[in-house]
């Protein structure tokens, strides 16, 4: 083995320690040329690139910032800047885009607004086309109420009319499923009224389907005339006090109603001395007025 330079070294020429110490003054310049503080601010604007701010908005600007440092510092290590004009070219720099991204955000915000306004018009106008509607039809609810109540009154008065010869009579047995009502009427109910007996003229006569519990159903008794129907009611008290059954009017279903609503107060002012009577529908007096049991409609 031959002492001296290294195997496969023949043509290599050795680095003096001047050239050596030439070259490494320029690696330290490259190296110290950027300012100590532009380092820092740099390795904390590229240390910023990583965070995460929890907004969106935040994130945006953040990344901004970071952005702008890293094109900053490169035009500082590019032009050898200082550092009181790189920090205003910076804030320059931040402060137009941030104008710009306000600018941005104002147009959105006010097509947003813009855009709320006229769904908000719409739905106005469909609520107060809706309003209306109830409006409307609250009035022809009431002016069918109204028609509704007119005419129940004018059946009721219908029907009361129709009813206007007729009589009940309670209490009166069959003797058989096929019995004959009129015969039965002449032969036991108006045989108690001998003044008019023979002229009274039954149109028509039926017991009704129903009745009460123990009790035998009604029979209805049509007679021609309304005034030997008056005759009849009035004449009944003295004419049938002897007789197991008695004999009402043949009132509607509302007159009714309004009858039994009052019959307590009525027999109370009656045995006081009060004559009431109940006729087509109302309660009158003896010289025909109305009386009000409640307060005076």
């Amino acid at each position: 083995m031959v002492k001296g330079r290294p195997l496969g070294s023949k043509n290599k020429s050795k680095l003096d320690h001047t050239t050596q110490t030439r070259l490494r003054p320029s690696t330290r310049s490259h190296e110290t040329d950027l300012d100590p503080r532009d380092s820092g601010r740099a390795t904390h604007s590229r240390k910023s690139d990583s965070l995460e701010s929890p907004s969106g908005a935040s994130s945006t600007l953040t990344q901004l910032v970071a952005g702008l440092s890293d094109s900053e510092l490169d035009s500082r290590m590019a032009s050898n800047a200082e550092p009181a004009s790189w920090r205003d070219a910076f804030k320059t720099s931040l402060c137009k885009e941030l104008e710009k991204g306000l600018e941005t955000l104002e147009k959105d915000l006010g097509a947003a607004i813009k855009q709320l306004d006229v769904r908000v018009s719409s739905v106005e106008t469909k609520q107060e086309e809706h309003s209306n509607g109830l409006t409307r039809a609250a009035a022809e609810i009431n002016i069918f109420r109204s028609e509704v109540a007119f005419c129940r009154e004018e059946v009721n008065r219908l029907e009361r009319q129709s009813r206007r010869c007729n009589f009940r009579v309670v209490g009166l047995a069959g003797k058989s499923p096929e019995e004959d009502c009129a015969t039965l009427a002449r032969s036991q109910i108006l045989s108690e009224f001998p003044s008019i007996t023979n002229t009274v003229e039954i149109e028509k006569c039926y017991r009704e389907r129903m009745g009460q519990p123990n009790m035998p159903a009604h029979i209805v008794v049509r007679v021609a005339s309304h005034e030997h129907k008056v005759d009849i009611m009035k004449q009944r008290r003295n004419a049938l006090k002897d007789c197991p059954f008695f004999i009402v009017d043949d009132l509607t279903k509302r007159d009714l109603a309004e009858k039994r609503r009052w019959v307590s107060q009525a027999k109370s002012l009656w045995d006081s001395g009060v004559k009431l009577r109940f006729y087509s529908g109302i309660w009158s007096g003896s010289l025909g007025e109305i009386y009000y049991f409640g307060p005076n409609p």
